[in-house]
């Protein structure tokens, strides 16, 4: 026989439960995490996004792709950044208020220009062709830098000073987002432009190898600021870009291993 005791106890508990005493679980938290990176690294970045999100309900990852000392400016100018990935020449002037560099990528540069050619570019030294129209990344970019670069060591044998003052003059459009300067040649703007060579996709353009003794090999590194609200999430993205799962997809996008 059932005990009037036992009756009564479950009957508390049932009207606990009815009565919602009887908790669930709590949602997952809602984390955004800010990221400033290089616009070149948009097409792996987003899918790595992509993936971080699935295995962590609750966080979204909001990005800005700019020009690579747009960011370092932004993140010593105090701006609480959770994950940063840029060039790290440009990344230099915030080595003190950052964790210390893990490298991502390196890549190396091409000429574009349209599948017509307009320009008739085939080589380095014709880009001083008298009226060429050249798109370039601006002086204070990652991608206008090392075009600077570039253009400086070939000019060693092609002219010299003159070599440099002529690819100067043909230059029509400058930006310090270096897919600006693509578009500037998928829109026509322009006739030639220096990229990155993950941005010398073959199906849109006509890539032109830049000859190794002229070339620069830039490194491009991942981070988070010392002041970041979410430092942790921000080192397990940056852990997830260096892993072998995230080289898999650098490496399927044309960007060249970082050692």
């Amino acid at each position: 026989m059932i005990s009037k005791r036992f009756l009564g106890v479950a009957s508390i508990a049932a009207v606990a439960l009815i009565s919602g005493n009887f908790h669930s679980a709590p949602a997952a938290e809602t984390v955004t995490l800010k990221a400033l990176l290089a616009s070149s690294a948009r097409p792996p970045f987003d899918a790595l996004v992509k993936d971080f999100e699935k295995k962590h309900p609750g966080v979204t990852i909001q990005a800005e792709y700019l020009g690579g000392g747009v960011v370092a400016n932004r993140v010593d100018g105090g701006e609480a950044v959770d994950i940063i990935l840029a060039g790290d020449s440009p990344l230099k002037k915030v080595v003190n208020i950052t964790d210390p560099f893990t490298p991502i990528y390196k890549t190396i540069d091409v000429i574009i220009t349209p599948k017509k050619n307009p320009g008739n570019v085939h080589d380095i030294k014709d880009l001083a062709k008298p009226g060429l129209k050249i798109a370039l990344g601006t002086p204070s970019s990652a991608v206008g830098t090392i075009s600077s670069q570039i253009i400086q060591k070939a000019s060693v044998d092609n002219g010299g000073f003159d070599f440099v003052q002529k690819v100067l003059k043909n230059t029509n459009y400058q930006s310090d987002k270096g897919q600006d300067v693509v578009d500037a040649i998928a829109s026509g703007k322009s006739e030639a432009a220096i990229v990155f060579v993950t941005d010398g996709d073959t199906t849109k353009f006509n890539v032109i190898e830049i000859p190794e003794k002229y070339n620069v090999i830039s490194t491009y590194v991942g981070t988070v600021s010392k002041n970041a609200k979410n430092a942790k999430l921000g080192r397990e993205f940056v852990a997830l870009m260096a892993s072998k799962e995230g080289q898999v997809v650098f490496r399927k996008m044309r960007y060249l291993p970082p050692t």
